[in-house]
């Protein structure tokens, strides 16, 4: 074998290396995010489908009033209680103060279609 064919080898081994560690790593963290992940109990998952407002169900879920969801996101009671009643138009700001108070993602405030 040559010196140059050698090299090779050991540049490939070293590459195929490389790649075997990342994946383990990959593995690793999806099994960390995964161990996160909130298992949500089916009746939030029916209220949500069957068109309850996203918000309300969160906050009850989480056993918040309106009054410390205010507090604790910084939004006004009022605001937090013209989403419940359905208000839309809600700057992207205010949603995102809200789901983080309710430690959950903004697209979990966004009503379900009912498609039926």
């Amino acid at each position: 074998m040559t010196s140059e064919a050698h090299d090779t080898n050991a540049a490939a081994l070293e590459v195929e290396t490389l790649e075997d560690l990342l994946d383990a790593a990959h593995m690793r963290l999806a099994r960390m995010e995964q161990a996160n992940d909130e298992r949500i109990p089916g009746a939030i998952v029916r209220r949500l489908a069957e068109g309850a407002v996203p918000l309300t169900v969160w906050r009850e879920y989480r056993g918040l009033s309106p009054a410390m969801l205010a507090d604790r996101s910084g939004v006004p009671l009022g605001t937090v209680a013209e989403i419940e009643a359905g208000k839309e138009e809600v700057p992207l700001r205010v949603m995102g103060s809200i789901a983080r108070a309710l430690s959950i993602d903004v697209d979990d405030l966004v009503p379900w279609q009912n498609d039926r």
